[in-house]
């Protein structure tokens, strides 16, 4: 893939977490705002909580993909085992 689709879809996925977290946080403030003796139920929070992280697992590694931050450590730990300046044993 190109990087202006990886920058497309990091941005994309990005702004689905945001959505993603704003329901989770209005499903979390109506669960305050019930009645302490109502029984409350666990899965809305599961069913909120579940695409959240899978949203955030995409979206960081697509931030990553961007950034090439993978391919950068590499070069950095190639470049630092073949120094010129060393001398061979």
């Amino acid at each position: 893939m190109s990087t202006i689709t990886h920058v497309v879809l990091a941005v994309v996925l990005t702004l689905f977490l945001v959505a993603q977290a704003r329901s989770f946080v209005f499903v979390m403030r109506c669960r305050q705002a019930e009645p302490t003796g109502r029984r409350r139920r666990r899965s809305d929070v599961l069913w909120t909580s579940i695409p959240l992280i899978i949203v955030l697992a995409l979206a960081a590694r697509s931030w990553v993909t961007v950034f090439d931050l993978q391919r950068a450590a590499a070069a950095a730990v190639s470049a630092t085992a073949l120094d010129p300046g060393a001398s061979p044993r």
